[in-house]
Formats: C-alpha cells, structure tokens, sequence
C-alpha cells in the first residue's frame, strides 16, 4: 500500500515511490535522496506536526511534516524477529 512518507513509524524503512512536491522543492528532495526506488528508513520523531529523521543514502536529513506528506513511500516487510 502506497502512504505518505510522514506516516511511517521510527524504525520503519520504506521505497520511494513519488514526490509530489511542486518542481523545484520534488528536484531538491530527490537530491538529498528521497527519490523513486531509494530506500529511506524513519529513525527520528518529534512532536506531532513536527519535524522528522529520516536516513537517506547514508545521511540523516531532517523534514517538515508538510514535506513528508508530499512523498509517497511504500512500506517494507518487517521480518518475523524484528
């Protein structure tokens, strides 16, 4: 199931799936590693309507829940052992 990216839990890794950002900010999230196919993993969350952690090609990088919710991510299988 397709869900925003701001709806994955601490600890949950998730594939990119699209940016529906407007150009220039789709462009610049893509950069930092929030593109289609990569694999980005919630590792940080604040207060609710905050902001989030997330690790994307081997860096934390920070975003606002407006932007969080401009990316669609399908989750990943956990395992049974974790």
């Amino acid at each position: 199931m397709v869900i925003p990216l701001s709806q994955i839990e601490v600890g949950d890794t998730a594939r990119v799936i699209w940016v529906a950002s407007p150009p220039d900010m789709a462009r610049r999230l893509q950069d930092l590693g929030f593109a289609p196919g990569e694999e980005v993993q919630c590792v940080l969350a604040g207060r609710p309507g905050g902001m989030r952690a997330y690790l994307a090609q081997g860096a934390v990088i920070g975003l606002r829940e407006q932007n969080g919710r401009e990316i669609f991510v399908e989750r990943k299988r956990r395992s049974a052992s974790g």
